[in-house]
This record gives structure tokens, sequence and C-alpha cells, in this order.
């Protein structure tokens, strides 16, 4: 049987992406409310989250629902904000700039963000390219076997992947592996603001079952702040709290960011054996 959303999903494939980000900008275009990633004015932001009760129990920032977070336009949210307000303030924010920028699992909004910023090398990653419209670059990069040389990478950007991946510490230990040793990382992942320890299973659980213990039904935990913290440390990881709210609290406010979303700024510890 043939649905709108399929027919549309099939109209849509052979519609270059350009022309998609043109007719959104159209279709949504107001004044009521600027993209910070994007640029694009639109009337209305879009939902962002399931609303699934695990998440909502839980409480789990990066998970839960919002009636009016998402651009239309790139689709960037609260996460893509904080990660630009970061680096835009303490990274990008040098006219020497030379990095080699490497970015897991693109988002589209972020994407156009790094390729409007001159002086930048950036490779594009995800264990199934295929599935994105906005970039024909992006590589196959499974993260537990990064096909990148050891330090070669400024910044790291992998948002929301962790906690797919049942070998997660593995995943981290490849992902310090690639870092230069002045680098960072930037690895958002869900995190509960009431479990006492990681939530997790070991990959074999049926998708309903992971939608219901999980969020989703490709995940396979739900991290905990110190599990979380404890797991990065033992992969080789110094990790910096970064809180948009205590460095400009008004243009933090202004992003519309998440006051409990911390941004986790990963570096090599130098000090540890690897």
């Amino acid at each position: 049987m043939i649905t709108s959303s399929n027919l549309k999903s099939a109209v849509s494939k052979h519609v270059p992406y350009p022309l998609i980000e043109m007719s959104r900008r159209v279709a949504y275009f107001g004044l009521t409310h600027q993209c910070y990633v994007c640029g694009a004015r639109v009337r209305r932001l879009l939902p962002q989250g399931y609303g699934y009760p695990v998440l909502e129990r839980l409480q789990v920032v990066g998970g839960m629902y919002k009636s009016d977070d998402r651009c239309p336009v790139c689709h960037a949210g609260e996460r893509d904000r904080l990660v630009k307000f970061y680096l835009d303030r303490h990274v990008l924010n040098s006219p020497d700039r030379n990095f080699t920028v490497v970015h897991i699992a693109p988002e589209k909004g972020l994407t156009k963000y790094f390729r409007s910023k001159p002086g930048i090398r950036y490779r594009l990653g995800d264990i199934e390219p295929q599935r994105y419209r906005h970039s024909t670059e992006v590589q196959k990069m499974n993260l537990l076997e990064i096909p990148l040389e050891s330090g070669s990478v400024d910044v790291f950007i992998c948002n929301h992947v962790l906690e797919h991946i049942v070998d997660d510490l593995s995943a981290m230990r490849e992902i310090n592996r690639v870092l230069a040793p002045k680098g960072i990382a930037i690895l958002q992942v869900p995190i509960s603001l009431r479990l006492e320890e990681t939530a997790e299973g070991d990959g074999t659980e049926s998708e309903d079952e992971k939608l219901r213990r999980f969020g989703q039904r490709d995940h396979v935990r739900i991290y905990n702040e110190d599990g979380y913290r404890a797991r990065l440390e033992t992969a080789g990881f110094q990790i910096e709290y970064y809180n948009p709210f205590l460095d400009d609290e008004v243009a933090a406010a202004q992003c519309r960011l998440n006051p409990f979303e911390l941004l986790h700024v990963c570096r090599r510890d130098e000090g540890r054996k690897r």
C-alpha cells in the first residue's frame, strides 16, 4: 500500500538537496525566529524528541520532548546550537585557524556551519554514508576502526552516536587515538538526570525492548553522568564541562540553549599510558 509518506520519500530522493533546502526556506519563511545555526528566518519551530515515557520519566537531557525547538530548514535543535555556541567562542574564533575537523553522523546545520569557515579541512563520516542527502562527501567510518592516522584530528564531533554502540569504550579509545595532542572531541550523548548508574543492554534486545528501556529502537543504553565520565576517563580522556550560561547567560538564553545540558569537551590525557 502506497502512503503519502512513502510517496514523499520516494519523490524526494530524486530532488537535489539544495532545492529541498530552498523550498523549506520558502515554505517556513517568517520573522518570528532566526535559526542560530543556519541563519534561516522562519515563522515557527518544529517539535524535537519523541516523548517516550522512559525518556520523560528518567529526565533524559537530549531525549525529552519539546514542542518548539527544531529549525524546519536545517533541523538544528538545542544540541546543535550548543556545539556552535562553544566553537564560535572558544575554538573557531581565530583568524589563523587551520584545523582538521571530523564530523560523525553529520547534522545538516552544523555541516553548513563548518563549510562556511575558511581554513578548515572538513571530513564527514558515518557507518551508513548513503543515508545522507545534504552531502555526497560522507565517508564510511566505523568508530570501532576509524580509517584515520593517529593524532591527525584537531576537532572531532560525534553527537548522539555512542549510545548506539555496544562496545562504546572501544569507540571512545579509537576517537582518543586519532585526536591530536591539543585536539578536542565533543561527544554528546543522552544523559539521565535521575539514573544512579548507566542503564544498558548487550545489543541482543528486540527493537521493542530497546524502545521501552532506552527510548529508541537502535539504542543500547542510557548514560548517567558519573558513568559516562568514568568511561571517557577510562578511554584516556580528560573532560572539561562547558556551561554556556556561565559563559554568557544572556546569549545562551537568546540561543534557546538547554540549561541542563553541559558540553563534554574531551582532551587526551597525556599523563596516561597508552
